[in-house]
């Protein structure tokens, strides 16, 4: 097996490129509007507002911004609001970045989200995960209308925001590129029921879930980022056609969780076509700081990659080492919460379409390179006796192979690791 290339120095975007042509255009206007007052692009520098600029752009302009640290006091939940397709790029160097910290008792940082959404506070008690509902809000009134098309959001770093650090919901058609999360609590970097998107060259540090969340959504890229010190460092869920590849995965309690969900079941009933290939995972030893009383928080730490009743998907190529717990697993949902708080037959959000649907079905685990995993596993944990490289946590091989991994330990409910036919 060749070493995986690291090469994670460039953005796709050229910042100094966009610099130039920023200063270029500033210099001949200070904006250009089209027809029906829309500006197509603005540049925007520090003491002057991002969220104004957002808010005079047309469909499908660009909203630059200079080097600098940008508190927005528009919104006293978010910090700045995406309400339609555009282009929001920052400017930033090596050296010299453009930051987004939290004003106040801000939220989140970046929502993408229909305007009438944008009032999060109108519709839940808390920000806060599990996003508990105010009394008479359903989940016919929170229905998203037509999707916003085509926003990208490029060079920001956000920080410190309580809740999400970038949130999107409904796009269709987005690029979040060399945007990093700091410090955000609950997710890093979050699109839901989204499509047609690719995350890169971007990182997530330091969330009490998960750095970067890949939820209910389909068709979305997911490469070339960097994410450590989070619960999860990515979470795929309960989404279709999703690529993870190339990514540097380290210092989390969990590297990857590629879930198939009970209680999103409703919002999206599939979790299919998942690749996870050509990653570095290693060292994901983090004890678990997740929110007591989450699923999450049953997860024992030091897990690489934790696939869980997801079906059809690929796990390829990885390097997978120095994880104490187990370095791949495949599961079925409700085999690994029995006995649990979430046991299938207790828990209320598992429906009978659920249930029908949360083995892990013809799962293909090839050419990966595995190490020095589930050699130290917490002791208190019900499932330390499946410490390994390797483990197969079904109750039967449901078409779920394995071929040309290294590995030196395995575990295997069924007894052996199914062969690829």
């Amino acid at each position: 097996m060749t070493p995986l290339s690291r090469d994670r120095a460039r953005s796709p975007f050229s910042v100094s490129f966009l610099l130039l042509a920023a200063l270029g255009l500033v210099a001949a206007t200070a904006a250009r509007a089209d027809d029906s007052g829309g500006l197509w692009f603005q540049v925007v520098s520090p003491g002057r507002s991002i969220q104004r600029a957002i808010d005079k752009a047309r469909p499908g302009g660009w909203v630059f911004v200079l080097p600098g640290v940008y508190r927005e006091t528009a919104d006293a939940t978010n910090g700045l609001n995406i309400t339609k397709g555009l282009n929001l790029v920052g400017l930033s160097t090596p050296r010299n970045k453009v930051v987004l910290e939290k004003a106040g008792g801000q939220s989140n940082g970046i929502v993408a989200v229909q305007a009438k959404h944008t009032n999060c506070m109108g519709c839940h008690s808390s920000l806060a995960p599990p996003f508990e509902l105010l009394p008479g809000v359903t989940a016919s009134r929170m229905a998203p209308e037509p999707p916003i098309r085509g926003v990208t959001v490029s060079g920001i770093t956000i920080k410190d925001f309580t809740n999400n650090g970038l949130f999107m919901r409904n796009v269709d058609g987005f690029a979040i590129v060399d945007v990093h999360s700091v410090g955000n609590k609950n997710y890093g970097i979050f699109p839901v029921s989204s499509r047609n998107g690719i995350i890169t060259r971007s990182s997530a540090v330091g969330a009490d879930d998960s750095g970067i969340w890949v939820e209910t959504s389909v068709n979305v890229k997911v490469t070339h980022n960097l994410v450590e010190g989070n619960v999860n460092g990515f979470e795929i869920s309960n989404s279709d056609d999703v690529l993870l590849a190339y990514n540097e995965i380290r210092g989390n309690t969990i590297g990857v969780a590629s879930l198939f969900l009970p209680d999103i079941f409703g919002v999206r009933p599939d979790a299919r076509r998942i690749a996870i290939r050509d990653n570095h995972i290693h060292d994901n030893n983090k004890p678990n700081s997740a929110r007591e009383g989450a699923i999450l928080s049953t997860v024992p730490p030091g897990t690489g990659i934790l696939h869980v009743g997801a079906d059809d998907s690929l796990i390829a190529g990885n390097v997978v080492e120095n994880n104490d717990f187990i370095g791949i697993a495949l599961a079925d949902y409700c085999l690994v919460v029995q006995g649990g708080p979430f046991n299938c037959e207790k828990d209320p959000d598992v429906t009978p379409g659920f249930i029908a649907d949360n083995e892990a079905t013809n799962n293909r685990v090839v050419d990966n390179f595995l190490r020095n995993n589930g050699t130290n596993p917490e002791p208190t944990s019900p499932f330390a006796f499946a410490a390994s490289d390797l483990a197969l946590l079904t109750a039967g091989d449901h078409g779920n192979c394995y071929a040309d991994n290294e590995f030196g330990t395995f575990f295997s409910v069924i007894g052996v690791l199914p062969p690829c036919k």
